[in-house]
């Protein structure tokens, strides 16, 4: 074989093996299946492991070569994301890679209802495996400034374990959104509120009333009761000390030595008792015109307003 015949077989080899890896990459394992699988790439796993994965559940063909010559090639080795991925053998190699490239991570949803506190939050994080509880706490209750109060409720997408600190940037980022498109914190400062204040105010509105009717006017009677230097007298906020919202308060209740006490102190509690939703926060900085003072839950579930202590005993005796 002379020196042009070997170059063109040399050739001839080079140009097949192209073809072959062209075909490999473009074509999927089986075209057309029906078949997704939920597969989890843990944190850490290298391109290696993460090829052996997909090869063992049959997501793209047992050609080793191939998937690593691409991953060389394109210099994907540190690119490639951990998490939840839904694959299938439909997929081609460059499907597959370009979606663990990009992260393209399996999405839950997770409604957060109003007046959940930060426990209870973290409790359904941790359920759902989002973030594990008490990692997600610790950021929560931070002892330089707790975000209790601020974990805005609302339905979100994140992907499993998703990582406390990014969850809490996700709230908080929801909370600064929703808080500067209503305008929130400009008309707090018009009324001569912080925003914290605002917000722990509303925590405590979001666990005494339901609709934003009687919000306003639960509000009402807390405004009143301040400018009056009265005390709340919130229910809710024993609730919170004690932790159970089942159980019937007691009058030794009322006097538990707490800064979140309303019986004992005057003011507002030191900061939000729950993660109020738009409507308190609107209750809040709007409240009812009116001087009510005292308010009780009736037999129908509604609230009933008084002036005076004793239009308020006789609501109270004939509920």
């Amino acid at each position: 074989m002379n020196f042009v015949n070997k170059m063109l077989f040399v050739f001839s080899l080079i140009f097949l093996a192209f073809i072959l890896f062209l075909t490999a990459i473009h074509f999927p394992a089986e075209e057309n299946s029906p078949i997704t699988k939920i597969i989890q790439i843990p944190d850490g796993t290298n391109a290696t492991n993460i090829r052996d994965l997909l090869v063992d559940n049959r997501i793209i063909k047992d050609n080793y070569l191939v998937f690593t010559i691409y991953i060389k090639l394109y210099k994907l080795e540190n690119k490639l994301k951990y998490g939840e991925y839904i694959f299938s053998p439909s997929m081609n190699l460059i499907q597959t890679i370009d979606k663990l490239v990009k992260g393209e991570v399996l999405q839950y949803k997770i409604t957060i209802p109003e007046g959940f506190n930060s426990q209870k939050i973290a409790e359904l994080l941790n359920k759902k495996e989002i973030v594990e509880e008490k990692a997600f706490l610790d950021l929560v209750n931070n002892p330089e400034k707790s975000w209790e109060g601020y974990l805005f409720p609302d339905t979100y997408e994140v992907s499993k374990h998703y990582g406390s600190k990014k969850m809490l940037d996700v709230f908080l980022n929801n909370f600064n959104r929703v808080i500067e498109q209503n305008k929130i914190r400009k008309l707090a400062e018009e009324k001569g509120f912080s925003l914290d204040k605002i917000i722990t105010l509303a925590s405590i509105i979001e666990k005494e009333a339901k609709t934003y009717e009687e919000k306003r006017l639960v509000s009402s009677v807390f405004h009143n009761r301040l400018n009056l230097d009265m005390k709340l007298q919130s229910c809710a906020t024993i609730y919170y000390i004690i932790g159970n919202t089942t159980k019937k308060l007691e009058e030794s209740d009322l006097k538990i030595n707490s800064p979140y006490n309303t019986y004992l102190n005057k003011g507002l509690t030191p900061g939000p008792i729950c993660n109020p939703g738009l409507d308190s926060i609107k209750a809040a900085l709007e409240p009812s015109d009116g001087d009510y003072l005292y308010f009780v839950l009736g037999e129908d579930g509604k609230h009933i307003f008084s002036k005076t202590y004793s239009e308020h005993l006789r609501n109270k005796n004939t509920k």
